[in-house]
């Protein structure tokens, strides 16, 4: 009677669980879609009355979202401080909890507090800068531009960390955008060492490109190719093979804004290496002839889109070889006594558990420990968090208006980063790190029910084989059942980050104008535009403007 009633309480746990964890999911869905239409107030209400707001282990992820909308509503002081409390809880949910969660074998990622995936952590400094930057640009306040500075070398350090913590070594140890973005900012200043500072980060973005960019189809179209080689790189510390590197023409774009930028700026503050920089980088005739135009004076940022959601994908994990790798003394026990084959073999011909509609892990392979765990005969299925997929990046053109809309000026806006496949990447290389440790977790609970099936079974074997058998299902379904709700993939995910970040510099008057931009073909018309907004130039001051581009 008391196993009955635990049971029933039990059941309505798990169903309350599994109505709120939908209805949170609904609510994030609305908000999602009132930001993207810029609808920003009835985001705010959303937002407000959603249960991320009630949410005590999301509270992270609350003031990233908090903190996008409020910069998309000109509210730069929330922003910065959402962001600079997200930052706080980054730094102290990442350095102390993070590392005691990793060697947890028991906590299940979607009832655990939210930490965020390291792109996630990465842009927060990226958002907190532009907080500082757009109050500045609002107030000439030049502690904001420190503030702005400061988030710049925050973001940087966070990398550093991350470099000497990961393990194993992750592809996603720096970011264009922190690299292109920060020597922006640090330009802005106008100070001669950070100008400095500048020449080197735009040095640092072009040797990314030319490594770690190769791993993304939006700059290599070998991209799977150039991922397994640049793993093995990382793990005999040399750099991947440039012959499986075949530069899209986003690749080339950026390539060419970096040239120019590089040389810009050796030009204005270190002239003696110029004819050196310019036979070292072989840049194009249209960048060289930009350089020694006009000094840029206009920086275009470019938001585009939301970042894909996260969502659960099915993989398999062989029975046989998660018994073999369970630690809890009493299972442990309990399958030497019936043996891992006989397990196994039990799960498949009386329960039916096979290998199922399951996902791979996209390009990566599994190491040796995975290996072991493999599926084959009977499997059991459990759910991670993977990206979904999304239509290629267009390559568009920036143009330039006066207030009769003749077109001024026509330049490339070079993606710097696709945070979409930073996900995919980042998510794929999670998916290798928490297959044996997840999937062995779940199989515990699955061997356990397993084996409570295989008692009833054999208790029952004598009033008939059919009857056995379909009272073993029935336990084991209904035990499946429970273990399924409790370990649902942690969907929980920055919804408000932008797909990608492009960026152009151009040298204008000052004046107003109006941005827009086209999808690159030979002969732009007004049709094939889109209107970003408009700008002022103030005459000898450089400023970053940001636009966003939503569907």
């Amino acid at each position: 009677m008391v196993n009955k009633a635990f049971h029933l309480l039990l059941v309505s746990f798990l169903l309350i669980l599994g109505a709120c964890a939908s209805k949170s999911k609904d609510q994030m869905k609305a908000f999602r879609a009132a930001y993207a239409a810029n609808e920003y107030d009835d985001a705010a209400e959303l937002l407000k009355k959603s249960e991320l707001n009630k949410d005590s282990k999301s509270v992270l992820l609350l003031n990233l979202e908090k903190g996008t909308l409020q910069l998309a509503q000109g509210n730069e002081t929330g922003a910065i401080k959402s962001f600079q409390t997200a930052l706080d809880l980054i730094d102290k949910l990442y350095t102390k909890q993070l590392s005691a969660k990793l060697a947890s074998f028991l906590v299940n990622d979607a009832s655990d507090v939210f930490y965020g995936a390291s792109y996630e952590r990465s842009y927060a400094h990226y958002f907190l800068s532009k907080a500082y930057y757009s109050r500045y640009q609002k107030l000439q306040n030049k502690l904001d531009l420190q503030g702005a500075r400061a988030a710049i070398l925050a973001w940087d350090s966070y990398f550093s960390e991350l470099q000497r913590s990961a393990a194993p070594k992750t592809i996603y140890q720096t970011d264009l955008m922190l690299k292109v973005f920060g020597g922006e900012i640090h330009e802005i200043s106008g100070i001669r060492t950070d100008k400095q500072i500048s020449l080197q980060l735009y040095k640092d973005a072009l040797d990314i490109l030319n490594t770690m960019g190769g791993s993304f189809e939006v700059f290599n179209s070998s991209s799977k190719d150039f991922i397994k080689d640049y793993e093995t790189a990382l793990a005999q510390g040399r750099k991947p093979s440039p012959k499986s590197y075949s530069a899209t023409a986003a690749q080339l774009d950026l390539k060419d804004f970096l040239h120019y930028k590089i040389l810009a700026l050796t030009r204005e503050i270190r002239g003696s290496d110029f004819a050196l920089q310019v036979k070292n980088l072989k840049p194009s005739a249209e960048v060289l002839k930009k350089v020694n135009g006009d000094k840029g004076n206009v920086v275009i940022v470019l938001e585009e889109g939301l970042i894909p959601q996260k969502v659960p994908r099915v993989f398999n994990i062989g029975i046989e070889g998660a018994a073999d790798a369970v630690e809890d003394p009493k299972t442990k026990n309990a399958i030497r006594t019936v043996g891992s084959a006989v397990l196994a073999a039990f799960a498949m011909n009386t329960l039916g558990m096979t290998p199922h509609g399951a996902d791979s892990p996209g390009a990566f392979v599994f190491g040796y420990e995975a290996t072991k765990v493999a599926a084959n005969h009977a499997a059991i299925a459990f759910e991670l968090p993977m990206i979904e997929e999304t239509p290629k990046l267009k390559d568009y053109h920036l143009f330039i208006l006066d207030d009769k809309g003749k077109i001024l000026k026509q330049e490339s806006i070079a993606v710097v980063s696709e945070n979409g496949a930073i996900a995919k990447l980042v998510l794929e290389e999670d998916a290798v790190a928490r297959y044996v440790k997840t999937g062995t977790r779940v199989a515990v609970r699955h061997i356990t029910a397993i084996l409570g099936a295989m008692v009833l079974y054999n208790q029952l074997k004598d009033k008939g084989e059919y009857i056995a058998k379909l009272a073993a299902m029935g336990t084991y379904v209904a035990a499946s059942k429970g273990i399924a709700a409790l370990e649902k993939a942690d969907t929980r995910h920055w919804t408000t980050l932008p797909h990608s970040f492009r960026m152009s510099e151009l040298a204008l008057k000052p004046g107003v104008y109006q941005v827009a931009i086209s999808p690159k073909i030979e002969k732009p018309q007004e049709n094939t535009m889109k209107i970003l907004g408009s700008i002022q130039v103030v005459e000898s001051v450089k400023a970053i403007h940001h636009f966003k581009l939503t569907p």
